[in-house]
């Protein structure tokens, strides 16, 4: 099975890293890439186990020499470059948001699933091993009654071109927050602003109502610190839970309070192994297309109210 990359940026390059190591380890064949800049081809070309590079995607998708495609160009591309892989056969994982326009999202669905072929979406935080020992915790029924969650997204970081920070930011959050319980919002409220452009939102402050219990998610471009936290609030326990470090800290009201021992993962090789044997066994666990289509459904109403 070969592998292609389209889209080598910040992110891609990350990815392009973990496949090459794939290969190494004989999971997949080789790794091809395909990226518009050639100085990014040029670095690749030589390395062990590329099997192929390309500035044309649509050229880079022709052909059987690739099986699948990790997608990680910017997101206004993601619905043009997932559709037309899917229409020349291949199986595709699509980095978040999955489209900016839930109908188009949707559309790729039935695509796919009229070509029998894989599509997955990379809500990456549901292969770390932290969200899924809170998940497993949940289930457990550890912190009683679920009260509220409170997750923090924020860095300080120029606003990207064109992109309005929810879009950005928001699908994590909140597709943490559907792997945690199984359910989306009823109800939102939205605040946001802008500084340093017209319309755009550098920061948004979301209240959702899920019935049994409330969230807010803070998102900003223009906070010093760094941030990718969680707070569960539960009748009997609360839980303080760092989402990429991958650290759990619970309190037992005021009297005890201590952390929970996880092993860190390394979720992008996790999430680009259940891509490889989604593909093998035609089966989409954990970051389904269905999955990635109501996260773009449910933030592009968000959008609509503000």
């Amino acid at each position: 099975m070969n592998i292609g990359i389209i889209g080598v940026g910040y992110w891609g390059r990350k990815v392009v890293g973990e496949y090459i190591e794939l290969a190494k380890e004989g999971k997949i064949e080789g790794v091809g890439i395909c990226d518009v800049r050639e100085e990014v081809l040029k670095e690749f070309e030589d390395r062990e186990h590329v099997i192929k590079v390309s500035k044309d995607y649509r050229e880079f998708l022709k052909g059987d020499d690739i099986d699948g495609v990790h997608i990680c160009t910017n997101n206004a591309f993601h619905y043009e470059v997932a559709k037309e892989a899917l229409q020349n056969g291949k199986h595709v994982l699509l980095e978040k948001p999955m489209t900016t326009d839930a109908s188009k999202a949707y559309e790729l669905v039935e695509i796919s699933a009229h070509g029998g072929l894989i599509l997955q979406v990379g809500h990456i935080f549901r292969f770390a091993n932290v969200i899924r020992k809170i998940r497993e915790l949940m289930d457990t029924n550890y912190f009683g009654k679920i009260y509220y969650l409170t997750l923090k997204w924020t860095t300080l970081m120029n606003p990207i071109n064109g992109v309005d920070i929810i879009w950005d930011l928001l699908p994590h959050p909140l597709d943490i927050i559907h792997f945690l319980t199984g359910k989306w919002p009823a109800g939102w409220q939205v605040a946001t602003k802008f500084y340093r452009r017209e319309s755009l939102s550098e920061i948004a402050f979301i209240n959702l109502d899920y019935k049994d219990f409330v969230a807010n998610i803070e998102l900003s471009w223009v906070t010093p610190e760094r941030k990718r936290l969680m707070e569960v609030i539960g009748e009997e326990k609360m839980a303080k839970v760092e989402c990429v470090k991958q650290q759990i800290h619970i309190f037992e009201g005021n009297e005890r309070e201590y952390d929970i021992e996880i092993e860190a993962n390394n979720t992008i090789k996790e999430e680009a192994l259940n891509f490889i044997e989604s593909i093998k066994n035609r089966r989409m666990p954990f970051n389904s297309h269905i999955i990635g289509a109501k996260n773009v459904d449910v933030i592009e109403k968000i959008m609509e109210s503000i």
